[in-house]
């Protein structure tokens, strides 16, 4: 038995125990570990399968890689040893430029990747020129046997016709950049379309990238050099396109006129104010060759392995029928070098002046000169200052052309583009900006109240000895600006909306 001082004891000590809390915590923090645990565990299990997941997308990604070629066909134009075989040259240029694009993969390493291959072209214009030049038959599509054999070579070669509006091909080639550009399974594309500086803002992003793009040049274009700028490899495929160029390259047909017939156009850039005012003497076999454009501006670069003819006219010729205004040029004003000068057109400082006033074209009809090519009213000088904060302003929100130009718009309610009231002085330099962008019917143009260009009237533009960049086609520069005749216009019912005037456009 214990004595009671023992039992005292054992009951002070457990009226101590009692009182202390430290059990109590020891297990209130065991249990907050418990919780923490859990919630640890859990987290390490969803990042694990997150981890999974990305590992099996990446797995995916890198299962079928390939290489994308991506061709304007209206500037690199195969080689005409293909072109004329019709069907048997279709696959033999397909073999050609994937045995080219094969070539180069391995030395990139990349020879396990597929070969896509994606050409757009104007296939009608492309066929007129062709017959023309009597590489293939005069029918309206005769490249198709041609086309057809060239995508049954591959399985992933296409060969697509884009249409006869130039602006159809870029659409298609920017569209296709930008899905691919960032893609991981697409490892390298090739771009033979530089022929355009058009490109340029969309590849600009993807400067010095070396490893994921390749310009592709060939002899038969002019590669521009601001395309070299961009750091990029470039290779040219030899044997594949032409060394030649095709009557300049230019292909662009106009839409139907008026009538609903299709108004033909030149497949080469339009006679000079020089070669109109001097013809080869008669019993020259050189009569049957047409004669060299850029020659006449001092720009081939083909010099006497041009094709074309080569003339120089002499010093006193007079200027052509369509300029009866503008001084002769004279003797002291022809180059030195023997290289003809620009024409009347391109640098004499009155040629806009000739365009007609606003207020001078009747109601309901446009002017035209003597070519039946549409005028646009005469664009005085933008100040710089409204035309800066014109484009602040655009670069905010589109602005609608059509609303704040003519008055009205077709799209109502349901337009996207700006119908905020502008400041007068505003209303001048959109117009200017509405210029700069061609029209797609070109001079062949009736619309009513038509807002895009027709001829340039940029002082600054590269065609007028300038450096500033044009968007409006050659045929804009060359066009006579006096009036002819004033003639109806086509009322504009029916009409799509005029798209915005981008933020990124420039005057001329």
């Amino acid at each position: 038995m214990l004595s009671d001082p023992e039992i005292e004891r054992a009951a002070a000590q457990l009226a101590d125990y009692k009182r202390s809390d430290a059990l109590s915590k020891l297990l209130d923090q065991y249990s907050v570990m418990i919780e923490d645990y859990k919630r640890l565990k859990s987290d390490y299990e969803e990042e694990r399968e997150s981890r999974e997941k990305y590992k099996q997308m990446a797995k995916d990604q890198e299962r079928n890689p390939f290489v994308l070629v991506l061709v304007d066909g209206d500037g690199y134009v195969f080689n005409d040893d293909y072109l004329s075989k019709r069907a048997e040259g279709g696959s033999a240029a397909a073999q050609a430029l994937n045995d080219e694009v094969k070539a180069s993969l391995r030395r990139k390493g990349l020879e396990h990747c597929q070969v896509m291959v994606r050409i757009y072209a104007n296939v009608f214009g492309l066929s007129k020129v062709l017959s023309k030049t009597g590489v293939v038959g005069a029918d309206s599509r005769s490249l198709a046997p041609f086309i057809a054999s060239f995508n049954r070579s591959y399985g992933l070669t296409e060969f697509v016709d884009a249409g006869q509006l130039k602006e159809n091909a870029d659409f298609k080639l920017r569209a296709l950049i930008r899905l691919y550009a960032d893609s991981s399974q697409c490892k390298h594309i090739y771009f033979a379309a530089c022929h355009d500086v058009g490109y340029i803002s969309e590849l600009t992003p993807f400067m010095g990238n070396s490893s994921k793009f390749t310009l592709v040049n060939t002899p038969g274009i002019r590669f521009h050099d601001e395309f070299t700028k961009l750091g990029m490899g470039i290779e040219e495929f030899r044997g594949v396109f032409r060394h030649s160029p095709l009557d300049g390259n230019v292909h662009y047909p106009s839409t139907a006129g008026t009538s609903g017939k299709p108004i033909s156009t030149p497949t080469q850039p339009p006679p000079s104010p020089a070669k109109q005012s001097f013809t080869p003497g008669s019993g020259n076999t050189d009569n049957q060759r047409p004669v060299c454009l850029f020659h006449s501006l001092g720009k081939c670069r083909y010099g006497k392995s041009c094709k074309m003819l080569h003339v120089n006219p002499p010093v006193d010729a007079k200027p052509a029928r369509q300029y009866p205004d503008l001084p002769s040029p004279t003797p002291s004003s022809a180059p030195t070098n023997g290289t003809p000068s620009l024409g009347p057109s391109l640098q004499n400082p009155t040629f806009l002046a000739k365009l007609p006033q606003k207020d001078d074209i009747p109601p309901g009809c446009v002017a035209v000169n003597d070519n039946n090519y549409r005028l646009d009213p005469y664009l005085p000088p933008i100040n710089p200052d409204v035309m800066s904060r014109l484009k602040a302003r655009v670069d905010k929100r589109r602005v609608c052309n059509s609303f704040h130009l003519q008055g009205s718009c077709d799209a109502g309610d349901r337009c996207e583009y700006d119908h905020e009231p502008l400041e007068p002085e505003f209303l001048p330099a959109l117009e200017s900006l509405a210029r700069s962008q061609p029209c797609p019917r070109r001079g062949a143009c009736r619309l009513e109240g038509c807002t895009h260009g027709h001829i340039c009237q940029n002082s600054e533009c590269k065609h007028r000895g300038g450096k500033v960049y044009c968007k409006l086609p050659y045929l804009s520069h060359l066009e006579a600006p006096a009036v002819a005749r004033y003639v109806p216009s086509v009322p504009k019912q029916g009409r799509k909306p005029s798209s915005g005037t981008p933020s990124s456009t420039t005057s001329g």
